[in-house]
């Protein structure tokens, strides 16, 4: 035996033999994006290929691919087949991109989750909209607006390493979310009079509540004083007459004599 079979046999020894993936597979909710404003997306992966305690992972973005073989296995390279929406390479970035570390793997600690042994992983992505900046190949920055061109989600090997059953693209469509729809309410009808009606609210929440009056909320009225019956008036007038008379008759009756007296005066006097 060669020393470079020997070689090869102890490197194959000594690198972890990463499982089997049956057909990697990423689905997502809600099932479209809002194309104006940021949307955050729950993101599912199956059938990955793990590798315990291997470097790296992958990376989940959200981007645009070009027609055709635009995966790293096969010659892509991110800024010329694939653009995505950039984000800082750390655990508390602001969710545009994720890296999902494999298990045991020491980059976990910079990680936003893991991929488990059984090849699925779930994270939280955050779409920007329909419209990013990316830089090209050369570093330029170009507008990618995904209404005009093919955008999605896509996986690829974390820190430089490329590994074909981890890539993956699955389109994101947008779409402008429903508003939520209000009933309309009909107006009140007009008060059937001019003092306001009650309202329903002003009964008392509970017995040990003041109790709350339904008379009218128009102040009312000073009552009236009281109207003596027209016979009484009557009666009392009539009495107010006859002493008048009576104390007429009873002066003319006093009069009558003392007249009489002073003519008799006058007369014996002329005598």
């Amino acid at each position: 035996m060669s020393r470079v079979a020997v070689a090869a046999g102890l490197l194959m020894i000594a690198a972890p033999s990463p499982a089997s993936a049956a057909g990697a597979d990423v689905t997502f909710s809600p099932g479209s994006a809002d194309p104006d404003y940021a949307t955050s997306l729950q993101v599912k992966g199956t059938g990955f290929q793990s590798v315990p305690k291997g470097y790296g992972g992958i990376y989940l973005l959200f981007g645009w691919v070009a027609d055709g073989a635009w995966q790293p296995s096969q010659g892509g390279a991110a800024g010329e087949t694939y653009r995505y929406v950039k984000d800082k390479e750390t655990k508390d970035n602001n969710g545009f991109q994720r890296f999902l570390a494999f298990p045991g793997s020491d980059t976990a600690s910079a990680a936003n989750g893991e991929l488990a042994a059984n090849g699925t992983w779930s994270a939280k992505l955050v779409i920007p909209g329909a419209r990013f900046k990316a830089a090209d190949r050369t570093g330029k920055v170009v507008d990618v607006d995904c209404l005009k061109v093919r955008c999605g989600l896509i996986t690829v090997g974390a820190h430089g390493v490329v590994n074909a059953n981890n890539e993956t693209f699955t389109p994101v469509t947008f779409a402008v979310p429903n508003a939520p729809t209000t009933q309309a309410v009909a107006p009140p009808p007009p008060p059937t009079s001019s003092a306001p009606p009650l309202s329903s609210s002003a009964a008392p929440a509970s017995s040990s509540a003041s109790p709350v009056s339904t008379v009218d909320s128009t102040p009312a009225a000073t009552p009236a004083p009281t109207v003596q019956p027209a016979a009484q008036s009557g009666e009392s007038g009539s009495w107010w007459w006859i002493a008048v008379v009576a104390g007429v008759v009873l002066i003319a009756a006093l009069a009558v004599p003392l007249i009489r007296a002073r003519k008799r005066t006058r007369n014996a006097e002329g005598e």
